[in-house]
């Protein structure tokens, strides 16, 4: 029994801060290679500082090759922003206020909403009904899902 509280209180010394961490906001995907079919080998989150090596034309188009501390690889262009002099992750926010539906759809019940301009967490999409892709959002202590054309990446260098 004194092995198992022993173990069970290093673990939370050691891990204790990532069970109760923030979430990480509307993160970015790095891959391999410059496409969607390429493995994703870290996910930055946003506000994070990169260094654009090059964002391509012809095969590699709508794909930047970055660098951000020891973490290089591939993004899609639309998810980088700026701020000042530097290129960064940028954030999600709301282009108006925007409504919040229980799942990926109008027929769904709307359980919140969102002020126009507001940063968002935002995690994966889905293709909906009628060709609306729908994305699934976390703004204080709602979750649920969103339009994504209702929501943008910060002064994105290539809007989504």
């Amino acid at each position: 029994m004194k092995k198992i509280l022993g173990f069970a209180t290093a673990a939370a010394v050691l891990f204790g801060g990532a069970a109760f961490a923030d979430p990480v906001t509307s993160p970015a995907n790095v891959r391999s290679g410059p496409s969607p079919k390429w493995p994703v080998i870290a996910s930055l989150p946003a506000g994070t500082d990169v260094t654009v090596i090059d964002c391509g034309a012809g095969w590699k188009r709508d794909w930047c090759e970055v660098q951000a501390g020891p973490v290089h690889g591939f993004v899609a262009a639309g998810v980088l922003g700026t701020q000042g002099n530097n290129v960064l992750v940028a954030p999600v926010v709301t282009n108006n206020d925007v409504a919040i539906y229980k799942g990926p759809g109008v027929n769904y019940k709307i359980i919140g909403s969102i002020p126009e301009n507001q940063t968002v967490n935002m995690g994966a999409c889905v293709a909906g009904n009628g060709g609306v892709t729908w994305c699934k959002v976390t703004y204080g202590r709602k979750t649920g899902y969103s339009i994504q054309s209702e929501l943008q990446r910060q002064n994105s260098l290539f809007p989504m």
